[in-house]
């Protein structure tokens, strides 16, 4: 094996370990844990579903609560939340004058906003 051949070998090794840190297509790690309590019989389940979907436990759980619909009880923390989150959007749309540079996480909590206003508005009829 000649140097050249050699040094390809080991960039492609180290390219391939830095590949398996990386699960996102935004090329970020996913450094943040979420953990929560659940009974016996909910794991039982949870893990069926899991392995039913042919995807693992991360993506799984991370596809659920990303697009799972929003139940809400509008009690007057939430409401106190839903300010505290549009005073944010707002200074973070007058900063970069449009949706579309909006940060992911701007646009999901508007959508989440959204639809706990329009949830309101359905109940109120």
């Amino acid at each position: 094996m000649t140097k050249e051949e050699w040094e390809k070998l080991e960039e492609e090794r180290k390219q391939k370990d830095k590949d398996k840190h990386v699960k996102s297509d935004k090329n970020r790690k996913r450094r943040t844990t979420i953990v929560f309590r659940t009974t016996e019989k909910d794991r039982e389940i949870i893990f069926s579903k899991i392995a039913l979907s042919g995807l693992n436990r991360q993506d799984y759980m991370t596809d659920a609560i990303l697009n799972a619909p929003i139940k809400v009880v509008a009690t007057r923390n939430v409401i106190d939340q839903c300010k505290k989150e549009l005073k944010n959007i707002l200074a973070e749309l007058r900063r970069i004058n449009g949706y579309e540079n909006m940060a992911e996480k701007d646009k999901y909590v508007l959508v989440m906003i959204s639809q706990i206003i329009e949830a309101a508005l359905k109940k109120s009829l």
